[in-house]
């Protein structure tokens, strides 16, 4: 792969090396693909859903944080 940038190269391959626990979790019958991000906190990394509505909820946006509960 050839990548034509004016960026430095150690700012676009910063993180490379980081790796990511991902978790899928299913929340009101949608399933999510999880990133934790404290105790009880995770990022929403992914919609997995055959239900194009499902991708249109607000409330469970890629990005969005979500906290839970404690159990």
């Amino acid at each position: 792969m050839v990548l034509y940038t004016s960026v430095p190269l150690e700012v676009v391959l910063e993180g490379i090396e980081k790796k990511h626990e991902y978790q899928e979790i299913e929340i009101h019958g949608i399933k999510l693909v999880m990133e934790p991000t404290g105790m009880n906190q995770a990022k929403i990394v992914r919609v997995i859903s055959s239900n194009p509505q499902d991708f249109l909820n607000t409330n469970f946006s890629p990005g969005k944080i979500i906290t839970f509960p404690f159990q």
